[in-house]
Protein backbone atom coordinates (compact mmCIF):
# COMPACT_ATOMS: atom_id res chain seq x y z
CA UNK A 1 0.00 0.00 0.00
CA UNK A 2 3.47 2.09 0.00
CA UNK A 3 2.26 3.55 -3.45
CA UNK A 4 -1.12 4.64 -2.56
CA UNK A 5 -0.56 6.06 0.58
CA UNK A 6 2.44 8.07 -1.46
CA UNK A 7 -0.67 9.50 -2.65
CA UNK A 8 -2.13 10.83 0.49
CA UNK A 9 1.44 12.35 1.09
CA UNK A 10 1.26 14.27 -2.26
CA UNK A 11 -2.23 15.67 -1.88
CA UNK A 12 -1.01 17.03 1.77
CA UNK A 13 1.85 18.43 -0.73
CA UNK A 14 -0.54 20.51 -2.52
CA UNK A 15 -2.30 21.63 0.03
CA UNK A 16 -5.13 18.98 0.67
CA UNK A 17 -4.61 18.38 4.70
CA UNK A 18 -6.96 15.58 5.16
CA UNK A 19 -7.57 12.80 2.94
CA UNK A 20 -7.71 8.95 3.00
CA UNK A 21 -8.27 6.56 0.99
CA UNK A 22 -11.56 4.60 1.19
CA UNK A 23 -13.41 1.42 -0.51
CA UNK A 24 -12.26 -0.35 -3.17
CA UNK A 25 -8.33 0.32 -2.90
CA UNK A 26 -8.60 -1.19 0.48
CA UNK A 27 -10.84 -3.94 -0.40
CA UNK A 28 -8.23 -5.03 -2.57
CA UNK A 29 -5.29 -4.36 -0.22
CA UNK A 30 -6.81 -7.34 1.80
CA UNK A 31 -7.85 -9.15 -1.38
CA UNK A 32 -4.03 -9.39 -2.49
CA UNK A 33 -4.93 -7.25 -5.80
CA UNK A 34 -4.01 -4.66 -7.83
CA UNK A 35 -6.89 -1.99 -7.24
CA UNK A 36 -8.18 -1.03 -10.64
CA UNK A 37 -9.70 2.25 -8.92
CA UNK A 38 -8.30 4.90 -6.28
CA UNK A 39 -10.76 6.62 -4.77
CA UNK A 40 -9.90 9.17 -1.95
CA UNK A 41 -11.70 11.34 0.38
CA UNK A 42 -10.79 14.44 1.47
CA UNK A 43 -11.73 17.32 3.74
CA UNK A 44 -11.99 19.78 1.72
CA UNK A 45 -14.78 22.09 1.64
CA UNK A 46 -15.59 22.03 -2.37
CA UNK A 47 -14.90 20.37 -5.84
CA UNK A 48 -13.96 23.52 -6.85
CA UNK A 49 -10.96 23.85 -4.32
CA UNK A 50 -9.77 20.66 -5.23
CA UNK A 51 -9.26 20.84 -8.43
CA UNK A 52 -7.50 24.34 -7.45
CA UNK A 53 -4.72 22.51 -5.42
CA UNK A 54 -4.52 19.42 -7.39
CA UNK A 55 -6.01 20.06 -10.74
CA UNK A 56 -8.60 17.59 -12.53
CA UNK A 57 -12.16 18.08 -13.37
CA UNK A 58 -15.56 17.85 -11.43
CA UNK A 59 -17.13 15.14 -12.92
CA UNK A 60 -20.95 14.68 -12.08
CA UNK A 61 -23.92 16.29 -10.50
CA UNK A 62 -25.12 17.19 -6.96
CA UNK A 63 -25.04 15.50 -4.75
CA UNK A 64 -22.42 12.81 -6.58
CA UNK A 65 -19.72 15.57 -7.59
CA UNK A 66 -16.23 13.85 -7.72
CA UNK A 67 -12.60 15.30 -8.97
CA UNK A 68 -11.16 13.14 -10.99
CA UNK A 69 -7.22 13.30 -11.92
CA UNK A 70 -3.76 12.40 -11.18
CA UNK A 71 -1.60 12.29 -8.86
CA UNK A 72 1.83 10.62 -8.74
CA UNK A 73 1.12 9.46 -11.98
CA UNK A 74 -2.41 7.34 -10.98
CA UNK A 75 -5.95 7.62 -11.76
CA UNK A 76 -7.70 9.20 -8.62
CA UNK A 77 -11.67 9.96 -7.78
CA UNK A 78 -11.13 12.49 -5.27
CA UNK A 79 -14.53 12.36 -3.30
CA UNK A 80 -15.50 15.00 -0.49
CA UNK A 81 -15.87 14.60 3.22
CA UNK A 82 -19.28 13.91 4.29
CA UNK A 83 -20.77 14.17 7.68
CA UNK A 84 -18.08 16.21 8.94
CA UNK A 85 -15.47 13.18 10.11
CA UNK A 86 -14.41 10.32 8.40
CA UNK A 87 -16.51 8.02 11.11
CA UNK A 88 -19.65 9.69 9.97
CA UNK A 89 -18.31 9.30 6.41
CA UNK A 90 -17.96 5.60 6.10
CA UNK A 91 -21.28 5.41 8.28
CA UNK A 92 -23.05 6.93 4.59
CA UNK A 93 -21.37 4.09 2.95
CA UNK A 94 -23.05 0.69 1.08
CA UNK A 95 -21.67 -2.41 2.28
CA UNK A 96 -18.82 -3.03 5.06
CA UNK A 97 -16.39 -3.97 2.76
CA UNK A 98 -16.57 -0.81 1.05
CA UNK A 99 -16.71 0.93 4.59
CA UNK A 100 -13.25 1.06 5.61
CA UNK A 101 -10.37 3.64 4.91
CA UNK A 102 -6.80 4.16 5.29
CA UNK A 103 -4.88 7.21 6.58
CA UNK A 104 -1.84 8.65 5.26
CA UNK A 105 -0.11 6.76 8.01
CA UNK A 106 -0.91 3.44 7.28
CA UNK A 107 -3.72 3.16 10.00
CA UNK A 108 -7.06 1.70 9.21
CA UNK A 109 -10.52 2.92 9.91
CA UNK A 110 -12.68 -0.21 10.03
CA UNK A 111 -15.89 0.56 12.30
CA UNK A 112 -18.55 -2.33 10.77
CA UNK A 113 -15.61 -4.92 10.33
CA UNK A 114 -15.47 -4.62 6.78
CA UNK A 115 -11.76 -6.34 6.80
CA UNK A 116 -13.29 -9.54 8.25
CA UNK A 117 -15.88 -9.32 5.51
CA UNK A 118 -13.55 -9.26 3.20
CA UNK A 119 -11.66 -11.88 4.74
CA UNK A 120 -15.02 -14.12 4.44
CA UNK A 121 -15.88 -13.06 1.23
CA UNK A 122 -19.52 -11.85 2.51
CA UNK A 123 -21.39 -8.44 1.42
CA UNK A 124 -23.26 -7.08 3.99
CA UNK A 125 -25.19 -3.86 4.91
CA UNK A 126 -23.61 -0.54 6.89
CA UNK A 127 -25.61 -1.97 9.73
CA UNK A 128 -26.86 2.55 10.90
CA UNK A 129 -30.28 3.37 11.37
CA UNK A 130 -31.02 5.08 8.27
CA UNK A 131 -30.94 2.23 5.25
CA UNK A 132 -27.84 2.67 3.01
CA UNK A 133 -30.41 2.10 0.28
CA UNK A 134 -32.78 5.47 0.98
CA UNK A 135 -29.65 7.64 0.40
CA UNK A 136 -28.74 5.78 -3.54
CA UNK A 137 -31.33 3.17 -4.86
CA UNK A 138 -28.32 2.43 -7.46
CA UNK A 139 -26.97 0.53 -4.87
CA UNK A 140 -29.10 -2.13 -5.12
CA UNK A 141 -27.38 -3.31 -8.23
CA UNK A 142 -24.38 -2.26 -7.03
CA UNK A 143 -24.74 -5.20 -4.71
CA UNK A 144 -25.10 -7.60 -6.88
CA UNK A 145 -22.44 -5.92 -9.35
CA UNK A 146 -19.94 -7.02 -6.81
CA UNK A 147 -21.23 -10.17 -5.68
CA UNK A 148 -20.50 -11.04 -9.31
CA UNK A 149 -17.05 -9.42 -9.89
CA UNK A 150 -15.87 -10.12 -6.29
CA UNK A 151 -17.17 -13.89 -6.10
CA UNK A 152 -18.53 -12.83 -2.49
CA UNK A 153 -21.77 -14.58 -1.39
CA UNK A 154 -24.54 -11.67 -0.42
CA UNK A 155 -25.48 -11.86 3.66
CA UNK A 156 -28.90 -13.65 4.20
CA UNK A 157 -30.04 -10.25 6.18
CA UNK A 158 -28.78 -8.17 3.53
CA UNK A 159 -30.51 -10.26 1.15
CA UNK A 160 -33.81 -9.72 2.21
CA UNK A 161 -33.77 -6.39 3.16
CA UNK A 162 -32.17 -5.75 -0.63
CA UNK A 163 -35.45 -7.65 -1.89
CA UNK A 164 -38.15 -6.37 0.44
CA UNK A 165 -36.57 -2.56 -0.86
CA UNK A 166 -37.32 -3.44 -4.50
CA UNK A 167 -40.38 -4.89 -4.33
CA UNK A 168 -41.40 -1.31 -2.27
CA UNK A 169 -40.08 1.07 -4.34
CA UNK A 170 -40.49 -0.45 -8.06
CA UNK A 171 -41.22 3.00 -9.55
CA UNK A 172 -38.56 4.99 -8.03
CA UNK A 173 -35.67 2.19 -9.14
CA UNK A 174 -37.33 2.59 -12.50
CA UNK A 175 -37.16 6.48 -12.72
CA UNK A 176 -33.15 6.53 -12.08
CA UNK A 177 -31.20 7.85 -14.54
CA UNK A 178 -30.39 4.73 -17.34
CA UNK A 179 -26.84 6.36 -17.12
CA UNK A 180 -26.21 5.17 -13.55
CA UNK A 181 -27.38 1.74 -14.20
CA UNK A 182 -25.18 1.32 -17.07
CA UNK A 183 -22.09 1.89 -15.09
CA UNK A 184 -23.16 -0.53 -12.53
CA UNK A 185 -24.76 -2.75 -14.96
CA UNK A 186 -21.30 -3.36 -17.27
CA UNK A 187 -19.14 -3.95 -14.28
CA UNK A 188 -20.95 -6.73 -13.54
CA UNK A 189 -21.77 -8.22 -16.47
CA UNK A 190 -18.50 -8.28 -17.75
CA UNK A 191 -17.26 -10.61 -15.58
CA UNK A 192 -20.40 -12.74 -15.41
CA UNK A 193 -22.96 -11.92 -17.52
CA UNK A 194 -25.24 -15.21 -17.45
CA UNK A 195 -24.85 -15.18 -13.14
CA UNK A 196 -25.23 -11.40 -13.72
CA UNK A 197 -28.22 -11.71 -15.40
CA UNK A 198 -29.68 -14.68 -12.88
CA UNK A 199 -28.93 -12.58 -9.94
CA UNK A 200 -31.57 -9.51 -11.68
CA UNK A 201 -34.24 -11.88 -12.31
CA UNK A 202 -33.90 -13.34 -8.92
CA UNK A 203 -33.95 -10.05 -7.01
CA UNK A 204 -36.89 -8.38 -9.42
CA UNK A 205 -34.60 -5.82 -10.97
CA UNK A 206 -34.91 -6.78 -14.91
CA UNK A 207 -37.97 -4.18 -15.54
CA UNK A 208 -36.20 -1.53 -13.54
CA UNK A 209 -32.63 -2.13 -15.31
CA UNK A 210 -33.81 -4.12 -18.36
CA UNK A 211 -37.02 -3.20 -19.62
CA UNK A 212 -35.81 -3.96 -23.39
CA UNK A 213 -34.56 -7.72 -21.65
CA UNK A 214 -38.25 -7.82 -20.09
CA UNK A 215 -40.30 -7.06 -22.66
CA UNK A 216 -39.16 -10.76 -24.06
CA UNK A 217 -40.98 -12.40 -21.04
CA UNK A 218 -44.12 -14.30 -22.62
CA UNK A 219 -43.10 -13.43 -26.39
CA UNK A 220 -43.34 -17.56 -27.78
CA UNK A 221 -41.53 -19.12 -30.19
CA UNK A 222 -42.58 -22.19 -32.69
CA UNK A 223 -41.43 -25.23 -30.90
CA UNK A 224 -39.90 -26.46 -33.47
CA UNK A 225 -37.11 -23.95 -33.71
CA UNK A 226 -37.09 -23.18 -30.49
CA UNK A 227 -37.92 -25.74 -28.54
CA UNK A 228 -35.93 -24.33 -25.14
CA UNK A 229 -39.56 -21.70 -24.47
CA UNK A 230 -39.98 -17.66 -25.26
CA UNK A 231 -37.46 -15.34 -25.90
CA UNK A 232 -36.59 -14.49 -22.48
CA UNK A 233 -35.49 -18.31 -21.81
CA UNK A 234 -33.82 -18.25 -25.00
CA UNK A 235 -31.75 -15.36 -24.28
CA UNK A 236 -30.90 -17.05 -20.40
CA UNK A 237 -29.76 -19.91 -22.60
CA UNK A 238 -27.50 -17.94 -24.74
CA UNK A 239 -26.16 -15.91 -21.93
CA UNK A 240 -24.96 -19.03 -20.19
CA UNK A 241 -23.22 -20.15 -23.57
CA UNK A 242 -21.39 -16.85 -23.38
CA UNK A 243 -20.33 -17.27 -20.08
CA UNK A 244 -18.95 -20.93 -20.90
CA UNK A 245 -16.48 -19.45 -23.31
CA UNK A 246 -14.47 -17.64 -20.93
CA UNK A 247 -13.25 -15.45 -23.38
CA UNK A 248 -11.03 -12.47 -22.72
CA UNK A 249 -12.65 -9.79 -20.52
CA UNK A 250 -12.93 -7.36 -23.22
CA UNK A 251 -14.00 -9.82 -25.91
CA UNK A 252 -16.33 -11.10 -23.57
CA UNK A 253 -18.17 -7.82 -23.02
CA UNK A 254 -18.86 -6.98 -26.37
CA UNK A 255 -19.86 -10.50 -27.20
CA UNK A 256 -22.35 -10.70 -24.22
CA UNK A 257 -23.57 -7.49 -25.02
CA UNK A 258 -24.18 -8.49 -28.31
CA UNK A 259 -26.09 -11.91 -26.70
CA UNK A 260 -28.19 -9.81 -24.25
CA UNK A 261 -29.55 -7.71 -27.46
CA UNK A 262 -29.46 -10.04 -30.17
CA UNK A 263 -33.50 -10.71 -29.79
CA UNK A 264 -34.77 -7.60 -28.35
CA UNK A 265 -36.07 -6.56 -31.34
CA UNK A 266 -38.59 -9.92 -31.34
CA UNK A 267 -41.39 -8.30 -29.14
CA UNK A 268 -41.20 -5.09 -31.39
CA UNK A 269 -42.04 -7.70 -34.39
CA UNK A 270 -43.64 -10.84 -33.46
CA UNK A 271 -46.56 -11.25 -36.16
CA UNK A 272 -48.55 -14.80 -37.54
CA UNK A 273 -46.30 -16.15 -40.47
CA UNK A 274 -47.78 -14.99 -43.79
CA UNK A 275 -47.77 -18.45 -44.55
CA UNK A 276 -47.85 -20.88 -42.00
CA UNK A 277 -49.34 -19.31 -39.42
CA UNK A 278 -46.83 -19.55 -36.28
CA UNK A 279 -45.30 -16.68 -34.79
CA UNK A 280 -42.49 -15.03 -36.91
CA UNK A 281 -39.91 -12.12 -36.25
CA UNK A 282 -39.13 -10.79 -39.78
CA UNK A 283 -36.58 -7.61 -39.37
CA UNK A 284 -36.05 -8.36 -35.47
CA UNK A 285 -32.30 -7.83 -36.33
CA UNK A 286 -32.78 -4.39 -37.57
CA UNK A 287 -34.93 -3.56 -34.98
CA UNK A 288 -32.95 -4.82 -32.46
CA UNK A 289 -30.16 -2.93 -33.72
CA UNK A 290 -32.24 -0.10 -32.63
CA UNK A 291 -33.09 -1.65 -29.32
CA UNK A 292 -29.43 -1.96 -28.70
CA UNK A 293 -28.32 1.35 -29.50
CA UNK A 294 -30.81 3.06 -27.77
CA UNK A 295 -29.68 1.33 -24.75
CA UNK A 296 -26.32 1.85 -25.21
CA UNK A 297 -26.63 5.46 -25.53
CA UNK A 298 -28.60 5.69 -22.50
CA UNK A 299 -25.73 4.06 -20.92
CA UNK A 300 -23.36 6.61 -21.88
CA UNK A 301 -21.62 3.71 -23.29
CA UNK A 302 -18.02 4.44 -25.52
CA UNK A 303 -19.92 5.22 -29.81
CA UNK A 304 -17.13 2.13 -30.79
CA UNK A 305 -18.78 -0.60 -28.26
CA UNK A 306 -22.18 0.86 -28.51
CA UNK A 307 -21.47 0.43 -32.72
CA UNK A 308 -19.75 -3.17 -32.67
CA UNK A 309 -22.52 -4.54 -30.53
CA UNK A 310 -25.65 -2.86 -32.83
CA UNK A 311 -23.54 -4.44 -35.82
CA UNK A 312 -23.13 -8.18 -34.37
CA UNK A 313 -26.53 -7.45 -33.47
CA UNK A 314 -28.18 -7.06 -36.59
CA UNK A 315 -25.80 -9.43 -38.61
CA UNK A 316 -26.02 -12.31 -36.18
CA UNK A 317 -28.46 -14.35 -38.30
CA UNK A 318 -25.97 -14.50 -41.27
CA UNK A 319 -23.31 -17.14 -40.39
CA UNK A 320 -26.80 -19.55 -39.79
CA UNK A 321 -27.10 -18.75 -43.45
CA UNK A 322 -26.56 -19.39 -46.82
CA UNK A 323 -23.01 -19.04 -46.26
CA UNK A 324 -20.50 -18.73 -49.14
CA UNK A 325 -17.05 -16.76 -50.03
CA UNK A 326 -18.72 -13.70 -51.15
CA UNK A 327 -20.18 -13.73 -46.97
CA UNK A 328 -16.88 -13.85 -45.96
CA UNK A 329 -15.61 -11.07 -48.04
CA UNK A 330 -18.62 -9.17 -47.21
CA UNK A 331 -18.23 -9.87 -43.58
CA UNK A 332 -14.55 -8.87 -43.41
CA UNK A 333 -15.46 -5.66 -45.35
CA UNK A 334 -17.83 -4.56 -42.84
CA UNK A 335 -16.46 -5.86 -39.53
CA UNK A 336 -13.16 -6.86 -40.05
CA UNK A 337 -11.27 -9.59 -39.19
CA UNK A 338 -11.71 -9.61 -34.91
CA UNK A 339 -15.53 -8.70 -34.66
CA UNK A 340 -16.19 -10.97 -37.66
CA UNK A 341 -14.72 -13.86 -35.52
CA UNK A 342 -16.76 -12.43 -32.24
CA UNK A 343 -19.79 -12.77 -34.78
CA UNK A 344 -19.19 -16.17 -35.27
CA UNK A 345 -19.03 -16.79 -31.47
CA UNK A 346 -22.30 -14.80 -31.03
CA UNK A 347 -24.23 -17.03 -33.57
CA UNK A 348 -22.68 -20.27 -32.39
CA UNK A 349 -23.99 -19.53 -28.70
CA UNK A 350 -27.25 -18.55 -30.44
CA UNK A 351 -27.67 -21.89 -32.03
CA UNK A 352 -26.51 -23.97 -28.86
CA UNK A 353 -28.99 -21.53 -26.85
CA UNK A 354 -32.18 -22.77 -29.45
CA UNK A 355 -31.11 -26.32 -28.26
CA UNK A 356 -29.09 -27.09 -31.05
CA UNK A 357 -25.35 -28.59 -32.11
CA UNK A 358 -24.40 -25.46 -33.80
CA UNK A 359 -22.51 -27.90 -36.96
CA UNK A 360 -24.04 -25.26 -39.17
CA UNK A 361 -22.34 -22.35 -37.80
CA UNK A 362 -18.93 -24.23 -37.19
CA UNK A 363 -18.76 -25.24 -40.97
CA UNK A 364 -19.71 -21.40 -41.87
CA UNK A 365 -16.43 -20.37 -39.40
CA UNK A 366 -14.09 -23.13 -41.41
CA UNK A 367 -14.88 -21.31 -44.29
CA UNK A 368 -14.72 -18.08 -43.34
CA UNK A 369 -10.89 -19.02 -41.59
CA UNK A 370 -10.17 -20.54 -45.20
CA UNK A 371 -11.03 -17.66 -47.23
CA UNK A 372 -9.36 -14.97 -44.32
CA UNK A 373 -6.05 -17.68 -45.18
CA UNK A 374 -6.94 -17.03 -48.59
CA UNK A 375 -6.38 -13.18 -48.62
CA UNK A 376 -4.30 -12.93 -46.03
CA UNK A 377 -1.60 -14.09 -48.44
CA UNK A 378 -2.79 -11.15 -50.15
CA UNK A 379 -3.00 -8.75 -47.04
CA UNK A 380 -1.73 -5.55 -49.51
CA UNK A 381 -3.31 -6.34 -52.22
CA UNK A 382 -1.93 -8.05 -54.97
CA UNK A 383 -3.68 -4.82 -56.88
CA UNK A 384 -5.49 -1.93 -55.98
CA UNK A 385 -8.24 0.69 -56.95
CA UNK A 386 -5.73 2.31 -59.60
CA UNK A 387 -4.22 -1.21 -61.08
CA UNK A 388 -7.73 -1.78 -61.84
CA UNK A 389 -8.38 1.75 -63.27
CA UNK A 390 -5.18 0.96 -65.61
CA UNK A 391 -5.72 -2.31 -66.28
CA UNK A 392 -9.73 -2.16 -67.59
CA UNK A 393 -9.70 1.89 -68.70
CA UNK A 394 -11.78 3.06 -65.91
CA UNK A 395 -12.57 6.06 -64.53
CA UNK A 396 -12.99 6.96 -60.49
CA UNK A 397 -16.57 5.25 -59.25
CA UNK A 398 -17.95 2.60 -57.50
CA UNK A 399 -17.47 0.24 -60.20
CA UNK A 400 -14.13 -0.22 -59.00
CA UNK A 401 -15.14 -1.36 -55.23
CA UNK A 402 -17.57 -3.47 -56.77
CA UNK A 403 -14.84 -5.15 -58.75
CA UNK A 404 -11.91 -5.00 -56.03
CA UNK A 405 -14.51 -7.41 -54.12
CA UNK A 406 -15.10 -9.74 -57.19
CA UNK A 407 -11.13 -9.97 -57.26
CA UNK A 408 -11.30 -10.69 -53.15
CA UNK A 409 -14.12 -13.68 -53.40
CA UNK A 410 -11.74 -14.99 -56.28
CA UNK A 411 -8.45 -14.99 -53.90
CA UNK A 412 -11.26 -16.42 -50.99
CA UNK A 413 -12.15 -19.47 -53.09
CA UNK A 414 -8.85 -20.13 -54.09
CA UNK A 415 -9.16 -19.04 -57.76
CA UNK A 416 -6.23 -16.33 -57.81
CA UNK A 417 -2.68 -17.68 -56.49
CA UNK A 418 -0.45 -14.48 -57.66
CA UNK A 419 -0.39 -10.65 -58.89
CA UNK A 420 0.37 -11.80 -62.18
CA UNK A 421 -2.50 -14.04 -62.21
CA UNK A 422 -5.27 -11.41 -60.45
CA UNK A 423 -4.09 -9.44 -63.68
CA UNK A 424 -4.93 -12.10 -66.00
CA UNK A 425 -8.06 -12.73 -64.47
CA UNK A 426 -8.97 -9.11 -64.48
CA UNK A 427 -8.10 -8.84 -68.25
CA UNK A 428 -10.07 -11.76 -69.07
CA UNK A 429 -13.33 -9.96 -67.98
CA UNK A 430 -14.05 -12.30 -65.56
CA UNK A 431 -14.91 -9.63 -62.97
CA UNK A 432 -17.10 -7.61 -65.04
Amino acid sequence: MEQFIGLLEELKRRGIEKSWLVGGVVRDFFLGREPSDVDVVCGEASAEGVVAKVGGTVVGKPPFRTVSAVVSGKSVEIALLTGGSIQKDLERRDFTVNAIAMDSEGGLIDPFGGARDVRERVLRLVPVPALPYEADSVRVLRLLRLACALGFAIDSDTEATTKNFISEHPHPLAAIPRERYGKEFLKGFASRPHDFLTMLEDYSLLPMVLPEVEAMRGVLQPPFFHPEGDVLTHTFRVMAEVQRTCRPKGEEALLALAALFHDTGKPRTARPHPKYGHTCFFGHEEAGEKVALEALSAWAVPAKTASGVAALVRLHMIPGGCFTERTCVKLLRKLGKELTETLFDLALCDARGSMGSGEGILAARKLFFQVRERLATSSKRWLDGHDVMEILGLSPGPQVGRILEELDVAVGKGKLHSKEEAAEWLKSGAAR
